[in-house]
C-alpha cells in the first residue's frame, strides 16, 4: 500500500475514534416534511438560468431544458410563507418574493435567505401582490398601497425611499390595492384595483380617468402602454386607453411581450397573441390542465411559458399545443380526515377541492409521490360529492363515507378494494366517521341526516344493524342520545365510545347478539364536567380510559370518570382549545390537533408539548391525524397542506438497521438517501483512500447524503464509496457502490 494512501487511511480511522460527548437531553425533536399544493401559478420570473414560479405551494423552480421541477416552501428561517404572489430578480441577483401574509422574501443565489422584510421595514402591508425592478430601484405592490426600496447591487443591502397610500397622497395613489407596475420613459404607471396612477418627477399622480377600471397587469410593447382589464387589453394612445379585444377571450389577466410579439393570457380560454392586423389570436387550449392564464415569461431559450391555476405549460407549436407541468404535491391544498397503511397515507378531503372544482377526492401518498381518487379517475365510482370519513380495514379495503345533505341523490358511502378494482355501494348515506371494531365489524357514524351508527359485516360490508336512538332504548339503561356523530372508537374491553356532536359522549358495551339490544349497558357523559358538549375525535386508552376532544378542549376519562384535575392541567397547555381530531402514536402518546398547531401529551408523564407554523408546520389549522406504525410517521392534514412529521427517536439517530438506497447506485440514479434513522444524523462520503468527498448533515425528514458528484463538482467514477455516520458517541461505516 502506497505511504499517501497509509496516510490517509490513519487519519480518517483516527478522526472516527474521536467522538462528541453527548449534550443535555432536548425535548422532543420533530423532523418534518411539508408537502403542499403548488398548482395554482401567480407569477413568473426568470432566474439563474431557470424559471421561478410564485404558486400557492412556496416557489417553483422549472429547468426549463428538462422541465424538471423543484419546490421550495416554507421554513423557519427561510421562505416565511407558502402563498407567493409575485416574484422578481432583484439587483444583486437574489429573488425576491412578495407572499399573501408575510412581507417580502429575499432568496440569495447560494440558497440562503436574507432577513424578510415586513410592514416593520416600510411596507404599507405584508400581503405583496406586485414587484418591479429598474436599475437597483424595486417597486412593492401591496394590499395597503406602494413602497419603494433600492437594493445594493454588490452586497444586497437594502434603503427605503418611500411607502405611499391612497390616504398619504391625497387619493393621488387611485387605491391601495397595487397590483402592477410599469415604466414609460420618465414616468412609472401603477395599476390598481381602481383604475392607474402615475408616479413622475417625485410626486404621485391619479390617472384613473384614463382607466378607471381594476388592472391586473401593466405592460410595454413596442413602445405602447397595454393593460390588463376584465372586458379584455387595452392600449395606451392619445392620452387614453382604447379596448383591443377584437378576437380575445374575454378578461385579460396576464400580460407579456416576447420577441416583437405581444401575449394575454385570459380569464378561461388560454394565450392570446396580438396580430395589428387581424386582431387576437388564440393559441389553443390543447395540453392545458387549466385555461385560466395568470402569468406569462419567456425562458432563457426563448421558449413560451405559462402558469395557470392548475400548473405551468409551454408552448410547443401551433400544432401540438402546450405541454403541461404539473409541480409535485397534494391535488388539493385541505384535508379532513386521515388514515396509514402499508399503502401509504389516505386522505379525506371534505370540502377543500381544486381549483377546477368538483367535490369528492380522496388523496393517496405513497411515499413517493402523490395521487387522487375522483368522480372522474374512478368512472363514478366515487360518488362526486364530499367525502369525510376514511377507513382502511383489516383486509386491505378503503371505506369512503360522503356527507352532509339530506338532498337526492344523497351522500353515499362506498367500499373499494384497491388490489382488485371492485367498488361496493353500500345502502347507507351521511356518514361522518368509520371504525372497524375488535370483532372485525365496521361501524359508521351518521350526521343528522342519518339513523345513528351503522353495524357492517366486515367482509361483505352488507348492513347488519343500526343503533339509533330510538331502537337502543330498552337496554339496562338508555341507549344513543343523538344520531349526530364525529367519532368512534373502541377500548381494549370491546366497547365502543361515540362522540357526539353536540351531546358529550356515549359508551356503548354491545352485548348479546348484533341486532338485540336488551341486554346492552350504555354509559353516558351529557357534557358534564366536559369543557364544551361539541366533541370533535375520541380515543381510549384502556378497558374504560380515553380522551375526548371538544370545542372547548380535551377530556380526559379514567375508570369511566372525568378526571377533572388532569382535563385542567392538559388544557392550560394546549396551543388552542379547539380540537379537531386526536391519534395514539405506538408508545401511547397522544397527540392533538388544534386550531392553532399540534400537542403532544406524553402517556407516562403528561407533559404537553406543542408545535405550530413557527416550528416548520405546514398549517395552524389542523384538521387531521394519522399514526402510520410501521414507519413511525405521524400525518397531519391541515387547511394549507400535509405535514410527514418524524418524531425524533433520541440522540444516536441510526442503528444497525440504518440503510443507504439505491445500492448499489445505476446510471440512472441521481442522490443516495439514508434510511432507518430516526434522529439527526451527520457524518461523509468517503472514496476507498479515505479522501475526504462531502460532508452531510441528514434527518428523517431529509435524508439525502450525496448528490454524486465529487468534491470538485465532477459526476462520481464507478466504484465503492464509504459512508460514516456520526451520532453522539456512535459512529458506523456503511458501503455503497457506484455503477456507470
Amino acid at each position: 500500500m502506497r505511504a499517501g494512501r497509509t496516510l490517509a487511511l490513519a487519519a480518517f480511522f483516527a478522526e472516527l475514534l474521536a467522538a462528541a460527548s453527548p449534550g443535555p437531553a432536548l425535548a422532543t425533536r420533530l423532523f418534518i416534511k411539508n408537502h403542499v399544493n403548488s398548482d395554482g401559478i401567480a407569477g413568473i420570473a426568470a432566474w439563474q438560468g431557470n424559471l421561478a414560479a410564485a404558486t400557492v405551494g412556496g416557489i417553483v423552480f422549472i429547468d426549463p431544458a428538462s422541465g424538471a421541477l423543484t419546490k421550495l416552501t416554507s421554513a423557519p428561517a427561510g421562505l416565511p410563507s407558502n402563498g407567493i404572489l409575485c416574484v422578481a430578480l432583484s439587483p444583486s441577483g437574489s429573488l425576491w418574493a412578495g407572499t399573501a401574509d408575510r412581507g417580502l422574501a429575499r432568496l440569495k443565489t447560494d440558497g440562503g435567505f436574507r432577513r424578510t422584510l415586513t410592514s416593520f421595514d416600510g411596507l404599507p402591508s405584508d400581503r405583496v401582490q406586485a414587484l418591479y425592478v429598474h436599475g437597483d430601484s424595486v417597486w412593492v405592490g401591496t394590499s395597503g398601497g406602494v413602497a419603494l426600496f433600492t437594493e445594493n447591487p454588490t452586497n444586497g443591502q437594502f434603503a427605503l425611499r418611500r411607502s405611499d397610500s391612497n390616504a398619504s397622497t391625497g387619493g393621488a395613489l387611485a387605491a391601495d390595492d397595487v397590483r402592477a407596475f410599469q415604466l414609460v420613459g420618465d414616468t412609472l404607471w401603477c395599476g390598481t384595483s381602481a383604475g392607474l396612477s402615475a408616479f413622475a418627477g417625485g410626486a404621485w399622480i391619479n390617472r384613473a380617468a384614463t382607466l378607471g377600471v381594476a388592472v391586473r397587469a401593466l405592460e410595454v410593447h413596442k413602445d405602447t402602454l397595454w393593460a390588463s382589464t376584465i372586458a379584455g387589453p387595452r392600449r395606451y394612445a392619445a392620452g387614453v386607453f382604447m379596448t383591443v379585444a377584437a378576437g380575445h377571450g374575454g378578461e385579460s389577466r396576464a400580460l407579456h411581450s416576447s420577441g416583437g410579439v405581444l401575449y394575454s393570457g385570459s380569464a378561461g380560454s388560454g394565450v392570446f397573441r396580438y396580430s395589428p392586423s387581424s386582431g387576437w389570436i388564440a393559441l389553443g387550449t390543447v395540453g392545458l390542465s387549466n385555461a385560466r392564464v395568470n402569468a406569462l415569461e419567456t425562458a432563457p431559450d426563448g421558449r413560451l411559458w405559462i402558469g395557470t391555476d392548475e400548473g405551468l405549460a409551454r408552448d410547443l407549436s401551433p400544432a401540438v399545443g402546450w405541454q403541461a407541468f404539473l409541480p409535485p404535491g397534494p391535488a388539493v391544498g385541505g384535508s379532513q380526515r386521515a388514515v396509514a397503511d402499508a399503502r401509504g397515507a389516505w386522505f379525506a378531503t371534505g370540502n377543500f377541492v381544486p381549483a377546477s372544482g368538483g367535490s369528492g377526492n380522496v388523496l393517496r401518498y405513497d411515499g413517493q409521490s402523490w395521487s387522487a381518487l375522483t368522480a372522474s379517475s374512478t368512472g363514478g365510482s366515487l360518488q362526486s360529492s364530499s367525502v369525510f370519513a376514511i377507513l382502511s380495514d383489516l383486509g386491505g379495503k378503503l371505506w369512503f363515507g360522503h356527507c352532509c345533505s339530506d338532498v337526492d341523490p344523497r351522500p353515499r358511502t362506498e367500499r373499494w378494494d384497491p388490489a382488485t378494482g371492485v367498488w361496493d355501494t353500500l345502502g347507507v348515506t351521511n356518514l361522518y366517521a368509520l371504525k372497524q371494531g375488535p370483532t372485525g365489524l365496521v361501524y359508521g357514524g351518521s350526521v343528522e341526516h342519518g339513523n345513528g351508527v351503522y353495524v357492517f359485516d366486515g367482509t361483505t360490508a352488507a348492513i347488519l344493524d343500526s343503533l339509533t336512538p330510538t331502537n337502543t332504548q330498552g337496554g339496562t339503561t338508555p341507549g344513543l342520545a343523538s344520531n349526530n356523530l364525529n367519532g368512534i372508537a373502541f377500548d381494549t374491553a370491546g366497547r365502543g365510545w361515540f362522540a357526539l356532536a353536540e351531546n358529550g359522549l356515549d359508551i356503548w358495551n354491545g352485548n348479546g347478539t348484533v341486532k338485540d339490544h336488551s341486554d346492552d349497558v350504555w354509559l353516558h357523559f351529557p357534557g358534564t364536567g366536559f369543557p364544551s358538549p361539541q366533541t370533535r375525535a375520541v380515543v381510549t386508552t384502556g378497558a374504560a380510559s380515553g380522551w375526548v376532544g371538544t370545542v372547548g378542549g380535551l377530556v380526559r376519562i379514567r375508570n369511566d370518570f372525568v378526571d377533572p384535575t388532569v382535563t385542567a392541567i392538559t388544557n392550560a397547555k394546549l396551543p388552542s382549545l379547539q380540537i379537531r381530531d386526536l391519534a395514539l402514536d405506538s408508545g401511547g402518546n397522544l397527540w392533538v390537533a388544534t386550531l392553532a398547531g399540534i400537542a403532544r401529551v406524553e402517556a407516562s408523564s403528561g407533559v404537553v408539548e406543542s408545535w405550530s407554523t413557527l416550528d416548520g408546520l405546514v398549517g395552524d389549522d389542523v384538521r387531521s391525524l394519522a399514526w402510520d406504525s410501521r414507519r413511525g410517521i405521524l400525518w397531519v392534514g391541515t387547511t394549507a397542506g400535509v405535514s410527514e412529521i418524524f418524531p425524533g427517536g433520541g440522540a444516536s439517530g441510526f442503528s444497525d438497521r440504518s440503510y443507504l438506497y439505491p445500492s448499489p447506485l445505476g446510471a440512472t440514479a441521481t442522490a443516495l438517501h439514508l434510511g432507518g434513522i430516526t434522529d439527526e444524523v451527520t457524518g461523509e462520503v468517503r472514496d476507498l483512500t479515505g479522501a475526504l468527498i462531502r460532508r452531510f448533515k441528514c434527518d428523517p425528514s431529509q435524508n439525502e447524503v450525496w448528490d454524486l458528484r465529487l468534491a470538485n463538482g465532477s459526476p462520481a467514477s464507478p466504484g465503492v464509496y464509504m459512508v460514516v455516520l456520526r451520532a453522539g458517541e456512535r459512529s458506523r461505516i456503511l458501503r455503497t457502490a457506484v455503477v456507470r
